[in-house]
């Protein structure tokens, strides 16, 4: 199992996440036509550490998961629960073992229409996600 599909399978199953999206937790994007509030998650990096012999089990990408809703108070909220499960968490995901989940970057934001109209309120938080590949 990739560590994305271990992901979406850890936040489908919280329950303070799911009643607030319910199921409406996206790889890559957010579909225009979704309901909100929802979450989008996409890689933002995923360099890979070497020996002289081959590549690393221990790896590190960077995740960023995007809380959307119609209110800066809703996303807000969205992005806390979706915090709540993954900062500082270790253990094991689907058989991955994941050693650190580190929260390095959390920035609110607002998409809006090309008439200034605001679309939807943001917060994205990116994730350092230590784990062994098997």
């Amino acid at each position: 199992m990739e560590i994305d599909e271990a992901l979406y399978a850890y936040l489908i199953s919280q329950s303070g996440l799911t009643a607030l999206i319910d199921r409406r937790l996206y790889p890559d994007e957010r579909p225009q036509s979704s309901n909100l509030p929802a979450v989008s998650y996409i890689y933002i990096s995923d360099v890979k550490d070497h020996t002289l012999t081959a590549q690393q089990k221990l790896e590190s990408p960077m995740i960023q998961f995007t809380s959307y809703a119609s209110s800066r108070a809703g996303a807000r909220a969205v992005s806390n629960q979706v915090k709540a499960a993954l900062a500082d968490y270790n253990g094991t995901l689907s058989g991955l073992e994941v050693q650190y989940m580190k929260l390095v970057n959390e920035l609110p934001s607002t998409e809006r229409n090309a008439d200034g109209t605001v679309l939807v309120r943001t917060v994205d938080q990116e994730y350092e996600i230590n784990f062994v590949k098997e």
